[in-house]
């Protein structure tokens, strides 16, 4: 028996967010059109893996909430004010370029009580230009 046709559309899309010099999380033009990130208010819950310390998972919420991070626009330009976080979780953003590839994780909508996605964690030293 045939089963659904996997969709070329999603696995394709390369969802993605990176940690600027100045600590803010900013997001893709694809990732700001999948994640719905602009006109209606939105705000962002970050959870870390409890055993995978280049894992995170985020959450696109709807409407106001205490623990979330919210959407900020500059133009284009679509960020979070995630510079005390990486602080406190010794993300050293001055030395390295840190990237995060973006997946959906249906699974973690309920606990985070928004759309889920995994972020994986990726970095590269940053050029002596970029510091």
């Amino acid at each position: 028996m045939i089963g659904q046709i996997f969709n070329a559309q999603e696995l394709t899309q390369k969802l993605k967010a990176t940690i600027q010099r100045t600590g803010k999380l900013g997001f893709t033009a694809e990732t700001i059109d999948t994640l719905k990130l602009k006109g209606a208010p939105a705000y962002v819950r970050i959870a870390p893996d409890t055993e995978d310390k280049n894992l995170y998972y985020m959450a696109v919420v709807r409407e106001e909430v205490s623990d979330g991070f919210k959407v900020c626009h500059s133009g284009d330009y679509v960020f979070l004010q995630t510079k005390q976080l990486f602080d406190k979780i010794n993300l050293d953003y001055a030395k390295w370029n840190i990237m995060f590839d973006l997946a959906r994780f249906e699974e973690g909508d309920t606990f985070l009580g928004g759309e889920c996605y995994t972020m994986a964690l990726r970095k590269k030293e940053r050029l002596s230009e970029d510091k």
